[in-house]
């Protein structure tokens, strides 16, 4: 935040990928964490899950938290519960990885705040001797290589990348020229990737 406050008192032409602070008025382009968050916690509403619970540290960073409040919103417009014992933590006070613990009385499902945390918790679950996705369904965010190589192959949503970049150059060119409007947030849509780690209840 610090250097963000000395970026925009520069001057200098800056902009904010994939991540924005409430306190600095700055263009950023970003995922579109809470839709597609909320697409990911329909589908396993879908299936049948009703008592899902989301990994990771809301707190961290806008991401996480958006991508929470996408799950939350999904929760509460199919009136099931948002328990707090199943939002697990995944990340200190510097944002590093941080081993999760599981709660007492588990969940039926996760949503996973990113893929490498789907992956870490797929392997908990099976070192716990829960089956996936029959036991408990599990759910990422990415589309990282983890989706692929995991077992079972990762339900995820993908992060549009390449847009996310084009919009940030093209965006950040535009500044740099004097072209530069009032500062926005551009949101690109991820897509739904459906594999194997989501089952319906039998």
């Amino acid at each position: 935040p610090r250097s963000l406050a000395a970026a925009v008192q520069t001057g200098v032409p800056f902009m904010l990928l994939d991540f924005y602070d409430d306190a600095i008025a700055a263009d950023c382009v970003l995922s579109d964490n809470t839709s597609g968050s909320y697409t990911m916690t329909e589908h396993l509403i879908s299936t049948g899950r009703r008592n899902i619970g989301f990994v990771g540290s809301v707190l961290s960073t806008s991401s996480i938290m958006d991508r929470y409040l996408g799950y939350v919103k999904a929760m509460l417009r199919a009136g099931l519960p948002i328990r707090d014992d199943w939002r697990l933590e995944d990340r200190d006070d510097q944002g590093k990885f941080v081993p999760f613990s599981l709660p007492h009385e588990m969940p039926d499902a996760f949503v996973c705040n990113c893929d490498t945390v789907a992956y870490a918790l797929i392997q908990k679950l099976k070192d716990r001797g829960y089956r996936v996705p029959e036991d408990i369904s599990v759910v990422g965010f990415d589309n990282y290589s983890f989706g692929e190589y995991s077992t079972p192959k990762l339900t995820t949503v993908e992060v549009d990348v390449d847009a996310m970049t084009m919009l940030a150059v093209d965006t950040l060119q535009k500044q740099i020229a004097g072209q530069g409007e009032k500062p926005s947030r551009k949101v690109i849509s991820g897509t739904l990737i459906i594999r194997d780690s989501v089952a319906e209840v039998k």
